[in-house]
């Protein structure tokens, strides 16, 4: 146990067991050392922990700016799960991503922007990615799928 100034002591170990398994949830499978400044530690690495605080402390809402940039395919898989979970409890996530097939997978509604301004706003159910990915780019895509089959 360590005392914190004038506060109860904290019981450093049951700290890191309780960080060790908030990581493993978002997919981290390596020990990090719980010590370390996070400076230190890859763009991943930082994102997980980032991620695993949002899940700690249980927010209502959850603003997740481009959360699996930097991250393994685990790592991406555990950010996943979290936010259906979090979602099946209740709380509100606003994902922020280039990753269509991310939002295909966790969102129920698709708002898409461009340089501040909305220019679409859609249920996941209401739409599929190509319909996405034309809004996105401005290009017809299923015109340009069948363009790239024919060649």
């Amino acid at each position: 146990l360590k005392w914190l100034g004038l506060f109860a002591p904290l019981d450093l170990a049951k700290l890191r067991d309780a960080a060790a398994a908030l990581l493993k949830r978002v997919g981290i499978s390596k020990k990090l050392d719980a010590d370390a400044l996070v400076s230190t530690l890859s763009g991943g690495e930082r994102q997980s922990i980032a991620i695993s605080r949002a899940m700690q402390f249980a927010a209502k809402v959850i603003i997740l700016d481009e959360p699996t940039n930097n991250l393994g395919v685990e790592e991406t898989l555990g950010v996943l799960r979290f936010v259906k979970e979090v979602r099946a409890a209740g709380h509100s996530v606003l994902l922020i991503t280039h990753n269509i097939h991310h939002v295909f997978q966790v969102a129920d509604r698709i708002i898409v922007m461009r340089r501040g301004e909305i220019v679409a706003e859609q249920t996941v159910a209401d739409t599929d990615l190509l319909t996405v990915e034309s809004i996105i780019t401005g290009a017809d895509m299923s015109a340009l799928l069948k363009e790239t089959r024919a060649k």
